[in-house]
This record gives C-alpha cells, structure tokens and sequence, in this order.
C-alpha cells in the first residue's frame, strides 16, 4: 500500500482564520509554502508516495488555497527527490484540456516522472460557473442539466489529455470539441513535414500535437477523488484512474469496491477486493490519546463542518439509511465516530487502522491533512506515524 499526503492547503490557523479574508495574506502564504515545504522534506524522506493538491478558486476565506495546484505541485516538487506529485485533481469541466495536459507534461519534464495526475468534476458554483461559462457551465449554473454537461465535459476533456499524453499527434471530434479546427492552413507546411507531423500534401493542418511530451512518455498515475457513485467508479476503473473514497459506511464502502473489482474485471484485470482503490482519512497520532484528540478537534473538523457540511459533503459518512447529508449531524463527534476522523496515541491508531483495513484493503490511502494545525502539532503526528504505526501496514514506509 501506497501512502500518500492530501492538502487543500490552507491558510493560517484557525484563529487567523476566523478573523477574515486569511487568503488574501501574503504572510500566511508564504508560512503555508515554508511549512508545507517541511512537511514534505519529511515525507521524501521516509518513502511517502506523493502529495496531492486540490483545485480551487477564489477562496478569499483562507480554506482552500490552490488555485493553479499544477503551479504548487512543481514548487514543492524541486524541493524533493523521490516524492510524486499532482493534483486532486484537476476539474476538468472549466479547464482547457490541451492547456492543462500541457502544464503536467512540463512539470512531468522538470520532475522526471515525479507526477500523477487526478481528475474531478467540480462542485462550487463560486468559481466553476464563472471559470467555465464558455463551455455554457454559467447558465443555468445547476440542475439536473448542469450536472450532465459537466459530465460530458470531463469525460470528453479526459479523452482528449489522454489522447495528447500517448500520441505524437492527434485529432479528435467531439460534442464538444474539434481538434483540429476545419481548414488550417499552415505556411510552414514543408517545413512541418519534414521535420514534424499532421500536416497533408495541400497544407493543412490534419493532426496537433503537445510538446514537450511526457518524461520518457511514461502516462501519469491517475485519480478520481472522490468517486462516489458506482457510475464515477466504473467509468475510473475501465480506464485505470484509481477512484479514491472518503465515504466511512463499511456497507457503502465495500459495495463500491465490488462495483470497481467487477469493473475491472471487465477491463480485463483480474482485481482482488479493494485493489486499484485510494481511500482519504484525517489521521491525527499524539503521544496519548487525550492530546490526540485535543489536536483533532481543532483540525479537521473547523474546516469539513463549515466548508464542506454546505455543499452535501456529509453524505461520506451518511449511513446506508441517511439518504439526506444535511440532516447527518455536523459535528466533530459525527466524524470521529463514524471513521472520517482517525486519533489517538500511536497504539489505538495502530488498532483502528487494523480493523480498517482488515475490512477495507486498499492500494493507495490519502493521508487528508488540514494544515490550519500548527506545525509542530503535524510533524510530530508525521513522526509519530511514520516510525509507529506506518510500518506495521506497509512496507513502503521508512520510520
């Protein structure tokens, strides 16, 4: 099992961040990007596989501050030397697919290979209607209509990044797009001809291509967070992208995994139960279980209660019988109680995760990490779980 760390990132504690407009603050930026930075010199260094960002606009508020995560993944990504890194992931209904496969093959470039690639649909209106009016996400910004044109568009946007990684040039017609556009002609032609591709013998433009390419055009390892239907999970799975819960429900959980072993199997991979799945949960490990969970209170829960509670989010860890997420209780005690929330001192994390995964194997698991938490709380955690309870379930693992 892989072991990877998911950030939002955020800016500034939770004090800081009550007193308003935290994202706009160049000084919690820049105690985000040192912090982060040592975080994850930690991480290289005892064999954490990656580290993820998410993709977020205009988060004023401080909560999620990743605006270009393919821009602060290479940032991170020179400060490192073994680690992976990518985005959780980019929410291709508002991008322009060829731009964005672009951007990764570059940083893909300057890593050598040290990159993975997730993708998502987008759920904030805030930013995805206005970021991706032109493909007509602006009006009527929601309903059931809404929702399937922005399915289209990520399917068909995945198709063509998937086409501009693993071919020289290509061509695509879409419901969507057209590329290339009819009747381009191309001045440089026999230049082109001689030298490149997609070019035919009256001039025109018949293929493009993206350069550079991928490091040794090795194709990202790919991600869907969070899939939560068995639709989202088919669809990842018969195309290789490893889907990634945060749903806590065992029943839930382990219906979606056979949805994704069937899928696979279909595929043609002859997947055991729970294999090509990523799971997502806080973990908070400290020295008892008292101060475990004093950290815990003050971490993930601020930001999943009052930031995520209002877009449905609670539906991770609705029971088979809770069909309304708004009507599960929003608490700290609801996460924790119901898994979203892992604390305590290294030995009843060890037995927690025990259980989890005695039920629930996985290939990959998203550390989720609020980084409001003061630093010396989480390198402390990072240690303790590293040398305490990491190895007893992976080897990937150094403690």
């Amino acid at each position: 099992m892989e072991v990877g760390a998911f950030y939002l990132p955020s800016l500034g504690r939770k004090e800081e961040i009550e007193q308003g407009m935290a994202g706009k603050r160049t000084d919690l930026y820049q105690r985000m990007l040192s912090e982060l930075s040592e975080q994850l010199a930690y991480m290289d260094d005892h064999g954490y596989y990656g580290c993820g960002t998410t993709e977020h606009h205009f988060h004023i508020e401080g909560e999620e501050v990743s605006t270009n995560p393919v821009l602060l993944n290479l940032y991170f990504g020179l400060r490192t030397k073994r680690m992976k890194f990518g985005q959780l992931g980019n929410v291709l209904p508002c991008l322009n697919p060829i731009n964005r496969a672009e951007d990764i093959a570059i940083a893909s470039q300057m890593l050598q290979g040290r990159v993975f690639a997730g993708f998502a649909r987008g759920y904030q209106g805030r930013w995805v209607n206005v970021l991706g009016q032109h493909h007509g996400l602006g009006e009527p910004g929601q309903g059931e209509e809404y929702e399937e044109l922005k399915r289209e568009l990520f399917e068909e946007h995945f198709e063509i990044m998937m086409k501009a990684w693993k071919n020289d040039t290509f061509s695509h017609k879409g419901k969507h797009w057209q590329i290339p556009t009819p009747n381009i002609s191309w001045p440089a032609a026999e230049t082109s001809r001689k030298y490149g591709k997609g070019i035919d013998d009256k001039g025109i433009i018949q293929e493009i291509g993206i350069a550079p390419g991928l490091y040794n055009n090795q194709i990202p390892d790919l991600f869907m967070p969070f899939a939560v239907s068995e639709r989202s999970i088919t669809w990842a799975m018969e195309r290789g992208v490893v889907p990634v819960t945060i749903r806590t429900h065992p029943e839930i959980i382990k219906a979606d995994f056979l949805a994704g072993q069937k899928a696979a199997q279909k595929a043609g991979k002859d997947y055991k139960f729970g294999q090509g799945m990523a799971m997502s949960r806080e973990i908070i490990v400290a020295d008892t279980d008292a101060e475990a969970e004093a950290i815990a209170r003050d971490a993930g829960a601020f930001i999943w209660c009052n930031f995520f509670q209002p877009f449905g989010f609670n539906a991770a860890i609705a029971t088979p019988e809770e069909k309304n997420p708004f009507t599960v209780p929003n608490s700290f005690e609801a996460t924790a109680e119901r898994g979203l929330v892992i604390y305590g001192s290294p030995d009843t994390v060890n037995r927690k995760l025990e259980k989890l995964f005695k039920e629930l194997p996985v290939d990959y698991f998203w550390l989720f990490i609020y980084n409001h938490v003061p630093h010396a709380q989480l390198m402390r955690s990072f240690e303790l779980m590293t040398t305490k309870v990491w190895p007893n379930f992976t080897s990937k693992i150094r403690g």
